[in-house]
């Protein structure tokens, strides 16, 4: 049998994806060995180097990996090379200053177990069975099929060893029949420990604790929470975490809309807690699984439980609702009107009839999104999502529905819209279809443009435009740094521009050309800055008052760029204005907010 391995040069350390920010936690260590006077610790979902002084360098998708899905990882003890494998068969190899990779090592694309590097030499041991690689001609040397999965590997005086669940197997390195499995013969199992991990994994401090993952909320001023066993804060480039006190699974986090600081969490087991300043404050006990929160203007938390709904009012007095059951989301429409979203049963809509913590007087409808000749659209509801012009989006597994008025659920005879989207392709021209027709949308988020973020379960993520006719860009794991296609939760926080992603490889983010103005000139900021030469992304400014006018010249004061931001952040592709790349040296960021004439002056660093 022949095959075939694509050979992929790179720059090590090029960023193809300066937008995104990966976020796994890298104090979950699988294996750490030696890499000259360094370490390779290899973690779920990314690894990092750290030398004998403690100084670390990150290895995540794109930055240099070429994915997040990390099996195993191996090193030269002199420090020529180090490897890393994947769930796929694919392998990085990283020498020096640059590095290659090969495409399915084994047989049918087969997760990689264990690498073991000596001299120029890889051992890989994968489910399909074991491989050579020669690192100097960069190709697959050997591949021996094995009737077990192989989960370790390694060379011991010249012998060839692979352990599989049953039995540990050795041949002669320089057999020429490597490949025939009954040249190998039973040997005694080999031992591969790794004593030091516990303590590789206390070395980081700001990661998350885990990458496990039961929600994902934000608050206004640019918090971002996340957690399960543990409850997880990022803010400002600092990440705190906090276990569980009663060793539970945190279920969902509500901020305070007007005191970040002041949080409610809820866990599994019915127990919601009141935090400030991540101290807890107050412990109460709801005796159901807590599924999510929201309130209204007046302050009124709404806790929807496994049968009912909670409200925790303003004064700080408990109300029992209605009972509901089967809802796993509530999405406040308005202040007087909440969806709950149900299982397989549709959405139960609520209005509170102005008197919220009055549930008399409530009239609920129960009703599923319709087209207009009566029929379902999905199977199921997994988000709604309201406009930015009031518009509500509703996410399905079977693609995007839309209601221009909310209020309308409670007539007879109202229907859902499915946005028609235009493609295009070499082989059918132009045509179109209805938005994400056929896949399994999981979140849908508008960003300060109005554009729709729609994260789905295995197709990536997905933007479109404000109507929902256009598609502007597509991220999956293949042409980004998007750790994973399956895409459980997404969040846009206004105040940073920044779109999250909870993903089945951990958390990642993208940092959008969007942003909420600001109040003043005060924060302004350009990134990246300076703008290096192997630089070719956009360059932005944030921290902008809506309606800014914004020039830039070069040293001399020739001007090479005008605009008018609509929003709190621009981009610039680095031309000037005869569409040419701008030199190298230092530019002027002239700003000027035209309604409030506050002024600001910046400057930028350009290498080419």
């Amino acid at each position: 049998m022949k095959f075939f391995y694509t050979l992929v040069l790179t720059f090590l350390w090029f960023n193809v994806n300066a937008q995104f920010t990966q976020y796994p936690s890298f104090n979950i260590v699988k294996k750490a060995c030696g890499f000259g006077e360094k370490k390779l610790c290899v973690c779920n979902f990314c690894a990092f180097l750290i030398d004998q002084d403690g100084e670390i360098e990150y290895l995540t998708k794109g930055k240099p990996l070429t994915s997040a899905e990390v099996s195993c990882g191996g090193a030269e003890l002199s420090g020529k090379f180090f490897a890393i494998g994947y769930l796929n068969g694919d392998l990085d190899v990283f020498l020096g200053a640059y590095s290659f990779s090969l495409k399915n090592i084994s047989l049918n694309n087969s997760k990689i177990n264990d690498i073991y590097c000596s001299d120029t030499l890889i051992v890989a041991a994968c489910n399909s069975g074991v491989a050579v690689v020669d690192v100097n001609k960069k190709e697959v040397k050997n591949f021996c099929e094995f009737l077990q999965p192989g989960l370790k590997a390694k060379i011991i005086d010249n012998q060839l060893f692979a352990q599989t669940e049953n039995a540990a197997y050795a041949v002669d390195f320089f057999d020429l029949n490597i490949e025939d499995f009954y040249r190998w013969r039973i040997r005694d199992p080999f031992l591969t420990e790794n004593n030091d991990i516990d303590y590789y994994k206390t070395l980081i401090k700001n990661t998350l604790a885990n990458d496990n993952i039961n929600f994902l909320n934000n608050s206004a001023d640019g918090k971002i929470s996340l957690g399960k066993e543990f409850w997880s804060e990022i803010y400002k480039g600092e990440i705190k975490n906090l276990k569980n006190p009663f060793g539970t699974d945190f279920t969902c986090a509500f901020y305070n809309p007007y005191n970040s600081s002041h949080v409610f969490l809820g866990d599994s087991n019915g127990k919601l807690y009141e935090y400030k300043n991540f101290t807890v404050k107050a412990e109460y006990d709801l005796h159901e699984k807590i599924i999510d929160m929201d309130c209204n203007t007046a302050g009124d938390l709404f806790v929807l439980k496994e049968k009912s709904v909670s409200v925790f009012d303003h004064n700080g007095v408990w109300h029992e609702g209605i009972k509901i059951s089967n809802a796993k989301a509530i999405k406040k429409i308005s202040d007087n009107v909440f969806w709950f979203l149900r299982e397989n049963q549709g959405i139960t809509a609520i209005n509170f009839s102005g008197t919220p913590l009055d549930f008399s007087d409530d009239v609920i409808k129960n009703f599923y999104p319709k087209t207009s000749a009566g029929q379902n659209i999905g199977s199921f509801v997994t988000d709604v999502s309201i406009a930015n012009d009031g518009k509500i989006w509703v996410g399905t597994n079977k693609g995007i529905c839309t209601i221009n008025n909310a209020d309308d659920v409670f007539k007879d005879g109202v229907y859902f819209i499915k946005p028609i989207v235009t493609e295009s392709s070499e082989k059918d021209g132009n045509y179109s279809q209805y938005l994400l027709n056929t896949k399994h949308v999981t979140a849908i988020e508008s960003d300060g443009k109005g554009r729709k973020w729609i994260s789905t379960l295995g197709s990536g993520v997905f933007v479109v435009s404000e109507t929902g006719d256009e598609e502007i860009l597509r991220f999956n794991s293949k042409n980004s740094a998007l750790p994973s296609d399956t895409v459980y939760f997404m969040k846009y926080c206004g105040k940073t521009g920044e779109v999250f992603f909870a993903t089945s490889c951990g958390l990642c983010s993208y940092m959008t050309d969007t942003q909420d103005s600001q109040n003043d000139l005060d924060n302004v900021k350009i990134y990246p800055n300076p703008v290096r030469e192997t630089y070719n992304g956009e360059i932005f400014i944030s921290g902008l008052e809506n309606n800014c006018d914004i020039r830039i010249t070069d040293i001399a004061g020739n001007l090479v760029y005008k605009t008018v931001s609509q929003g709190g952040k621009i981009s610039w592709d680095g031309k000037n204005l005869n569409s040419n790349r701008c030199a190298t040296g230092v530019y002027l960021i002239f700003i000027t907010g035209l309604n409030s004439k506050n002024t600001t002056i910046k400057k930028l660093l350009i290498i080419r």
